[in-house]
């Protein structure tokens, strides 16, 4: 990593900014080892130039996670390509079709979530000038190595480093986007509502989020199709929990790629719940808003009363609800100032 990206991030646990306290190795201007330290003494490592931002603890899908990679990092690359010719298509060609979906231009700064050995990474930087900024994340550092590999001779400005995906090293909306594609949104790893919300949180209102993965579509699990592949890599079988995604997402799609073996999910970031006008008089007979039949819910009353109500405001010639508010208003003030 280069000393100047250290204004880029935080302390993933407090927010705070870093100190960079030791370089051991440096080779130009890039840190190859040195120690980071956060306002309340803990110390993050720089190890070949990436820092190691992983909170260990004894979540079980994280640790399946280094586990897995760990063992696989020197042949996924090999292989990978497989998982897209296994459906006539190429490789690129998807994952350009993804990326396309954050609207980039050559000054976004972009980061990638569960980047893995960095075969997204290289196609968004090359979409990216001088002016740009890719920051790469994985919690496995044996794929991280690969993927500094590929980026070592981009124009873009990019910083790695090792994290869990749901403690992100960035204070707020830092971010014009933020992608990912393997792991978050498939239940396969962390806390994935936890790690989406991270990516919301460090993406500018506005901004986009594109995250995908392998997921059969509903319509085909029972079928020879879905079995086979289920057969092969039970991550098929991942289900997309619909539950984790944010209320800040604004026009939000869900597609199937790879002829309904997986998904992708992208959407605009928003500030809180959507917003709606609620305050617009409803024709008819009952009248009101939707504010006011929401909050101003009283105590039932009789089918007579209720009858009568409506002879009433209709000789009047005013929705319910406008006589309603009238009459309980009148009566509700008299007797507060008897």
């Amino acid at each position: 990593m280069k000393a100047t990206a250290i204004d880029a991030i935080r302390c993933p646990i407090t927010h705070s900014t870093l100190e960079l306290i030791e370089i051991t190795h440096q080779a130009e201007d890039e840190i190859i080892t040195g120690q980071l330290i956060n306002k309340d003494g803990r110390i993050f490592k720089i190890v070949n130039g990436i820092i190691d931002f992983v909170i260990m603890d004894e979540e079980e899908k994280n640790q399946y996670a280094i586990s897995l990679f760990k063992e696989k990092a020197k042949s996924y690359d090999e292989y990978q390509h497989l998982s897209f010719e296994t459906f006539y298509k190429d490789e690129n060609t998807v994952r350009n079709e993804l990326i396309d979906k954050l609207r980039l231009i050559p000054a976004s700064k972009v980061l990638e979530v569960n980047a893995g050995t960095g075969r997204d990474s290289i196609l968004i930087a090359k979409r990216l000038s001088k002016d740009g900024l890719l920051h790469v994340q994985d919690i496995s550092a044996d794929m991280l190595f690969y993927c500094k590999e590929k980026l070592k001779n981009v124009s873009v400005p990019y910083l790695i480093h090792q994290s869990n995906a749901s403690v992100l090293p960035y204070e707020n909306q830092l971010f014009d986007s933020v992608y990912s594609f393997g792991g978050v949104g498939m239940n396969t790893y962390s806390d994935n509502k936890k790690a989406i919300k991270e990516m919301v949180r460090v993406t500018k209102a506005g901004g986009r989020i594109v995250f995908g993965g392998l997921s059969l579509a509903p319509w085909l699990r029972n079928t020879l199709f879905g079995k086979v592949l289920v057969n092969h890599n039970p991550h098929y079988a991942n289900n997309i929990s619909f539950d984790d995604l944010p209320i800040e997402a604004r026009e939000l799609n869900v597609s199937w790629i790879l002829n309904g073996a997986g998904f992708v999910v992208d959407f605009t970031v928003g500030e809180g719940e959507p917003s709606a006008n609620f305050n617009y008089e409803i024709p008819g007979p009952r009248g009101g808003t939707l504010f006011t039949r929401f909050y101003g819910q009283l105590e039932g009353v009789t089918n007579e009363t209720k009858k009568l109500a409506y002879e009433a405001s209709e000789k009047l010639g005013i929705s319910m609800h406008k006589w309603l508010d009238e009459v309980i208003k009148e009566e509700a003030i008299k007797i507060k100032n008897q």
